[in-house]
């Protein structure tokens, strides 16, 4: 139906046209910029507004690194006997071989005692591969010494197995009282 007063369609339109904003002034932005940035900020604590505020933090302790000292062990003192204290055995165990016999490994050795007081040592024995040193196999056997004691020590056919790419280790340490 036609529209009177209006030049132009006889039907209606129904295509939809976007709204028209209304412009913003750069008053109105900056009124608004102004307004958010007052937002969460904290007062300052001097009259004058040219010194920033300051926040109070109390001092953390700080960790220090241990220098280790530049003295020299003596290693006299670290396998001397003790009176009734802890007992190295690291010199403990000397003529140490280990080999294979064929594809049998065997260890032998003679162990120490030279501490005062009686103990009882673990001896341990290990194949372990060059590549890596992944243990291959192992064993450890304990030996009871009387003080000032000596005694030849050997564990027999404790792996079988080739020589290539393996290496044989030993130790002896002091079991615990």
């Amino acid at each position: 139906m036609p529209n009177p007063g209006r030049p132009g369609r006889a039907h209606h339109d129904s295509t939809a046209r976007p709204a028209r904003r209304a412009p913003w002034s750069p008053a109105v932005a900056l009124g608004l910029a102004a307004l958010l940035g007052a937002c969460g900020q904290p007062t300052p604590s001097s009259p004058d507004d040219s010194i920033a505020p300051t926040v109070s933090v109390p001092v953390q302790p700080t960790i220090t690194a241990e220098t280790p000292s530049d003295d020299a062990i003596d290693p006299s003192e670290t396998t001397a006997p003790s009176d009734g204290g802890l007992f190295d055995a690291a010199s403990s165990l000397t003529d140490v071989t280990c080999a294979p016999t064929g594809g049998s490994w065997s260890f032998s050795g003679t162990l120490t005692n030279s501490d005062s007081d009686e103990h009882t040592f673990t001896v341990g024995v290990f194949i372990v591969k060059l590549s890596d040193g992944s243990d291959v196999a192992g064993k450890e056997i304990d030996v009871k010494l009387a003080a000032g004691a000596t005694a030849p020590v050997s564990i027999k056919n404790f792996h079988t197995g080739p020589k290539a790419g393996v290496e044989c280790l030993s130790g002896v340490t002091v079991k615990g009282r």
